[in-house]
């Protein structure tokens, strides 16, 4: 990461991609000065640490939150500040809770128009007479009936900065601070939140998607930064993308022509996993936030090029290589993964014409392979 730049780590299918686990490894790596988000309570992003025991799931702040307190003990501590932009919106009780477990009180800093979610935005959504989003399995979180409140500016609307609990993080000119720091070299790494193909306007399909933009320059305007400062896009990709899960009277969408709905079974053959293993992989494929089963896809060369091109992806991470060959779990070397794993590299590489930098081999802040 250069400094001055804004770099934005973005997942470039349905989700679930691990932003999460790429932004902290990022963040371990290259300790940018400031890390952010403008994540919403229907997305969840998952963290774990060097041990089992060390796991985080982000649904308010920036997965990269909890680093401080993990590595406080560490030889390299480190204490970057926390940004919470104006386009975020977070369940009140979920941002103290995240608060209080990653320790970051005294670094952190909330745009004042950032949003709350409250219980009657989630009961409007999911039972309410008005409530139109069961159709497209929906996460039934309250996002969209906050957005549509903040959109038509309901007078009892509460933002952030109307609620006391959080008057102590409140930022009211977060943006120009932002700007001023970029300016004189500070770096900042900001966790995207859903995918590109779940984009309201380019994404993939419609009704069947997210209620705002999730691209990469639509990242750097919601924390209103010029382009100029944009640095490196990590574009987070995997083998086999995901939708989240269908529900009764409800479908999360199809996928692209040269792709096709294939099970988790199917992918636990291909990568010659054993029976153990495949139940594991079946078991962890729920959602953060719904907790349904994940609908699984082979690869989309259209998806993927389509993500590169409107993101203007500098470099791209590979995660879950373990779905290719079960061999590559838990390989931090280059070399030793997989010819499987560097044939699928070869493949991205082709079709983006953009270089593969990380591949992630395993839940853990290690089992990332970098390329020099």
């Amino acid at each position: 990461m250069k400094p001055g730049t804004f770099n934005v780590v973005t997942d470039g299918q349905w989700g679930s991609c691990g932003k999460g686990h790429t932004t902290i490894a990022l963040a371990e790596k290259f300790r940018p000065d400031i890390i952010g988000t403008t994540n919403m309570a229907n997305a969840g992003h998952t963290a774990c640490g060097w041990t089992k025991d060390e796991v985080h799931v982000a649904k308010a702040l920036p997965s990269a939150a909890i680093l401080a307190r993990w590595l406080a003990t560490s030889t390299r501590p480190y204490w970057p500040d926390i940004y919470v932009g104006a386009t975020a919106a977070f369940n009140l009780q979920q941002m103290l809770k995240e608060i209080e477990v990653t320790g970051c009180r005294d670094r952190l800093h909330i745009h004042p128009r950032a949003g709350v979610i409250t219980e009657a935005h989630r009961y409007r959504e999911d039972n309410g007479t008005q409530s139109s989003v069961r159709h497209i399995a929906s996460t039934m979180q309250g996002c969209g009936e906050f957005l549509a409140d903040k959109i038509l500016r309901c007078k009892d609307l509460r933002l952030a900065r109307d609620y006391e609990e959080l008057q102590s993080w409140i930022f009211q000119e977060m943006h120009l601070n932002l700007a001023h720091r970029l300016k004189y070299g500070r770096t900042y790494l900001h966790e995207g939140a859903q995918g590109f193909s779940l984009d309201i306007s380019h994404g993939s399909h419609y009704p069947e998607c997210t209620s705002r933009g999730t691209t990469a320059i639509q990242n750097l305007a919601d924390m209103g930064v010029a382009p100029k400062y944009l640095g490196n896009v990590y574009l987070v990709i995997r083998p086999y993308p995901i939708r989240v899960g269908n529900v009764e009277g409800g479908h999360s969408g199809g996928c692209y022509p040269d792709q096709k709905e294939t099970s988790w079974h199917t992918v636990a053959l291909g990568a010659e996993m054993t029976m153990e293993q495949y139940e594991h992989l079946h078991q962890s494929e729920v959602t953060t936030v719904t907790k349904r089963q994940r609908r699984v896809f082979t690869f989309s060369p259209q998806q993927v090029k389509e993500a590169a091109i409107v993101n203007g992806a500098t470099q791209i991470v590979v995660n879950f290589a373990d779905q290719i060959d079960i061999r590559a779990k838990g390989c931090n070397s280059w070399q030793s993964l997989p010819p499987k794993v560097h044939k699928f590299i070869h493949m991205v590489e082709q079709i983006t014409g953009v270089p593969v930098t990380m591949v992630g081999t395993g839940p853990k802040i290690g089992d990332y392979c970098w390329r020099r």
